[in-house]
């Protein structure tokens, strides 16, 4: 004989099967999220010099490795490196803004490994004292999913000599105003500090910005001073230009400095009628 279930207790049974679902969906719903396991990275800066002292003017290279030991493929890997503190950039990927640097490591497997080298110059105003490190943010994709990679570079720490008693030549970094009258003058010694007894000389000033043709330069003839002149007016998002100096000195390895001018908006050229407004080439 059959008994057909009370309609109370049918009730019953389907509220509980309801609330068993929906916690089951909850369950489901709010399962915690995964980290994807990235490569590894390695990041170290070295003093170029290797004198053992890390002063102004001093190249320093940090390089960032990024390598795996699994058979994980990782694919479209890129990395931004911060410039250190106290240094001035030379050379190395694509910059981002003023503090940071990208670089394109494409794919990394075991047989591949990935290497970006970030160049920087100790800035001729740095203090003794200075920490000089580099963080670095490592992003691609694994087979599981986006992944990003924390790492901080080793610590360099500067020291500093007083002008005439260094053992080389150190560079600066400085910046020069260009008058009214369109013409503005560099002293070497703005430039650069060197040894007791040793007489340094400029050699060669190069365009930093090769976008940008706003001052030329001249240097005297006994190599102890820049003349800048204005070829453009300056314009409120364009009217700084910044140069490599290259110094030289019997006996002492060739440096380089950097000088940025700030050109006025109100450039008279000497007279004749103001220039243009600047602009950068296409």
């Amino acid at each position: 004989m059959t008994t057909t279930p009370k309609p109370a207790l049918k009730r019953a049974v389907m509220v509980a099967s309801a609330f068993a679902l929906a916690a089951g969906a909850l369950q489901l719903g709010t399962a915690p999220a995964y980290a994807v396991t990235g490569p590894t990275a390695k990041y170290d800066c070295q003093d170029l010099q290797k004198t053992g002292n890390v002063v102004p003017g001093d190249e320093i290279a940090c390089t960032l490795t990024v390598s795996t030991a699994g058979n994980d493929t990782f694919s479209n890997v890129v990395a931004e490196v911060t410039i250190p503190t106290g240094t001035v950039y030379e050379s190395g990927g694509t910059r981002q803004g003023t503090q940071k640097v990208a670089f394109d490591l494409g794919e990394i497997t075991k047989a591949k490994s990935g290497s970006a080298t970030l160049t920087v110059m100790v800035d001729g105003q740095t203090p003794a004292k200075t920490a000089v490190s580099s963080d670095a943010v490592v992003k691609g994709f694994a087979p599981n999913g986006a992944f990003t990679t924390n790492t901080t570079s080793n610590t360099l720490v500067t020291t500093r000599v007083d002008a005439g008693q260094d053992t080389k030549l150190v560079a600066k970094v400085g910046r020069a105003s260009v008058n009214t009258f369109g013409r503005a003058e560099t002293p070497i010694t703005n430039l650069v500090d060197a040894p007791a007894g040793v007489t340094p000389k400029i050699e060669l000033v190069t365009n930093a910005e090769p976008k940008k043709n706003y001052i030329s330069s001249a240097i005297s003839a006994d190599g102890q001073k820049i003349t800048w002149t204005a070829l453009c007016t300056a314009t409120p998002t364009e009217k700084t230009q910044s140069f490599t100096v290259k110094i030289t000195a019997t006996g002492q390895q060739s440096i380089e400095a950097t000088e940025t001018v700030l050109l006025g908006d109100n450039v008279a050229n000497q007279g004749f009628a103001p220039p243009a407004a600047c602009a950068q080439k296409p």
